[in-house]
């Protein structure tokens, strides 16, 4: 009996279509939620409506294979995922201060439109599998993540400067406790918020490993520097 009822819900039958957009709306919704917390460019309606979309796209490969006899259902799901890459691509930022931003929604994305495929297919321990493993990823590895990335000998900072006698300050510190500077860049700020009239970043290598609380209770509390960020 209980064969018959899993065997029922693999198939293209109403409780299945309904089964598989509500684990669809379930497992993107709670992805989602992540995204949009964080204020990410897609977020928790944005990966529900992609979830669907590539649900929809395999059921209806699986039901014109069906209907056609074709022995290729893939075809529509695989234009799909393709189609994901443009939308993904698109919410990949370059902030101003040079940071790339939106990788992880991209990839987000990418990932929910594959869970939304193998729950259109009816493969529903591949999706809880895959579902699992990608929360893991963004809630739990995160703070690992974060762990790890705490303390580093290379530290990539954005700075912004009233003025650029005080940039020179700051390189001439970093050059006295035998901090390597590189790859500085430095650029007007046009921003009615703050007063800055530059900003620069840097990448700064240390002898020695370094939390970021202790970088900004050095360089942070000179004089002239009025704002700074670290960025991947």
């Amino acid at each position: 009996m209980m064969l018959e009822q899993i065997k029922i819900l693999r198939e293209l039958t109403l409780p299945a279509i309904l089964l598989r957009i509500f684990l669809s709306m379930l497992f993107s919704g709670i992805l989602g939620f992540e995204r949009e917390k964080k204020h990410r460019p897609a977020g928790f309606r944005t990966y529900i409506i992609v979830c669907l979309g590539s649900t929809l796209a395999m059921m209806t490969g699986i039901y014109i294979s069906a209907l056609t006899g074709s022995s290729d259902p893939a075809r529509i799901p695989a234009q799909a995922i393709s189609g994901i890459g443009f939308l993904g691509a698109g919410t990949i930022l370059v902030t101003k201060q040079n940071r790339v931003r939106g990788l992880t929604t991209a990839a987000g994305l990418w990932a929910v439109a594959c869970l939304g495929l193998s729950l259109g297919a009816g493969f529903y321990t591949s999706a809880l599998i895959f579902f699992t493993a990608i929360w893991v990823s963004i809630w739990i590895l995160r703070s690992v993540d974060n762990r790890l990335i705490d303390r580093s000998k290379t530290v990539h900072l954005y700075v912004e400067f009233t003025r650029m006698e005080y940039l020179s300050k700051f390189l001439s510190l970093a050059k006295e406790r035998n901090c390597v500077v590189n790859n500085l860049e430095i650029s007007r700020t046009e921003d009615g918020k703050r007063d800055a009239s530059l900003s620069a970043t840097m990448t700064m290598h240390f002898h020695e490993a370094v939390a970021y609380s202790q970088i900004i209770e050095t360089y942070g509390c000179l004089e002239g520097v009025i704002f700074m960020k670290k960025y991947d």
